[in-house]
């Protein structure tokens, strides 16, 4: 049994099941309209408050956005405005740090150009005195290296003269040893084959040739005198013709002989060159035997002659002497010398005159034309010269002729 409290009276009545179930079904059936009223109530107070809150929301949602967007619009305009001020300050700003840059960029080009002139300045003279240092250090090293260098060929020098030096004296002492092997053996053949002759050897150290041959015959008579003169070099000395000669005017001998091993160019066995007879050492002794037997004969002529009269005789003698022929040779070759020389003369001075003749008509030449010119510009005011008028030197051929004559 189910106890429901009366809502009147507030007593407990007693419920049937049935009465409970129906009255069960009635209360909830109630219920749920009521319930779904209210709720439909509700549900339309709450989409009229939403409509309202929606309203209101997007009331003070567009009041929200104007007043932010005039907020913002304000802001943006302040913004707008410092901005605007902040860049007429920056570019007042920028304006001024341009200003400043050009200056300072100026400034910087002076002294960035003042820096170039002096780092230039400074590198001219690095370089100025990097070049006189350098020229100092060459000065030195090739002043060191100089002479090192004529120390170098000073000792080379003295080296190569020492050398020299030896290599002569072992050559002259060679020389000088196989010229006294020729003169030995050439002194023994003749005394070997010329039995009644004189060989005497000179003396090392006395002036004259290497041996004098006394030619005479079985009786003793002198004959005459061949000097003989030894060479054994490889080459022709041209002053011996002229030494053997003096050697023999001075002791007044018939003839002069050269034995060399290198003859003069055009004799290959023997023969007369410049007042002497040369030869090889091949041929010395018949060439000695055909001029020996030459004097004897000259000497056999003087002596048949010596039953003419006496002064005849003198000057037979005198004038057939070896002396007589060494002395008048002398003074030809005297003679023919000063007319090399004068002729010598009178080229250079024949020379020497036409080169002053072209000179001075060069001279003159220049001088009439010069003249001339002058008198061209000046008219009859500049007078005339009668020597360029007329010739006043001699013409060349009668100069030359006047001056060889």
């Amino acid at each position: 049994m189910n106890n429901v409290l009366c809502p009147h009276c507030g007593k407990q009545v007693e419920l049937s099941e049935a009465f409970t179930h129906q009255m069960r079904e009635t209360v909830r059936v109630e219920h749920a309209a009521k319930h779904k009223a209210e709720l439909e109530k509700a549900q339309l107070a709450v989409e009229k408050q939403a409509s309202e809150h929606k309203a209101a929301l997007e009331k003070a949602t567009l009041e929200a956005e104007e007043k932010a967007l005039k907020k913002a619009k304000e802001t943006l305009e302040l913004q707008l405005r410092n901005t605007q001020n902040e860049a007429e300050e920056t570019s007042k700003r920028n304006r001024e740090l341009q200003e400043q840059i050009l200056a300072l960029t100026k400034e910087m080009r002076s002294l960035t150009q003042k820096d170039k002139e002096r780092e230039l300045e400074m590198q001219k003279k690095f370089l100025k005195e990097r070049e006189q240092i350098e020229m100092e250090v060459t000065k030195s090293v090739k002043e060191d290296s100089r002479l090192k260098e004529m120390e170098l060929q000073k000792q080379l020098d003295d080296t190569k003269k020492a050398l020299e030096d030896a290599q002569r004296k072992a050559a002259q002492t060679s020389q000088q040893l196989q010229g006294e092997v020729l003169e030995l053996d050439l002194e023994n053949q003749l005394a070997e084959y010329f039995a009644t002759d004189e060989i005497n050897p000179v003396p090392k150290g006395f002036e004259g040739a290497d041996l004098q041959q006394v030619v005479k015959n079985k009786f003793g008579n002198k004959a005459g005198i061949i000097l003989w003169e030894t060479k054994r070099t490889k080459a022709w000395g041209g002053d011996w013709t002229i030494k053997l000669k003096d050697d023999k005017r001075r002791i007044d001998a018939s003839c002069g002989i050269i034995v060399s091993d290198v003859l003069p160019n055009g004799i290959t066995t023997f023969g007369f060159y410049e007042g002497v007879w040369v030869t090889c050492f091949k041929y010395a002794l018949p060439l000695a035997n055909v001029l020996r037997n030459g004097l004897m004969e000259v000497a056999i002529a003087r002596a048949t002659a010596a039953h003419k009269d006496e002064r005849l005789e003198a000057l037979f003698n005198y004038l057939t002497k070896d002396g007589f022929r060494n002395k008048f040779e002398a003074q030809v070759e005297s003679l023919v010398a000063l007319k090399n020389d004068l002729d010598a003369e009178q080229r250079s001075t024949v020379r020497m005159w036409k080169k002053r003749e072209m000179q001075l008509n060069r001279l003159m030449g220049n001088t009439a034309a010069m003249y001339g010119e002058l008198q061209g510009i000046l008219g009859s005011s500049l007078p005339s010269l009668p020597s360029l008028e007329s010739p006043t030197l001699m013409s060349g051929d009668d100069e030359q002729k006047s001056l060889l004559d």
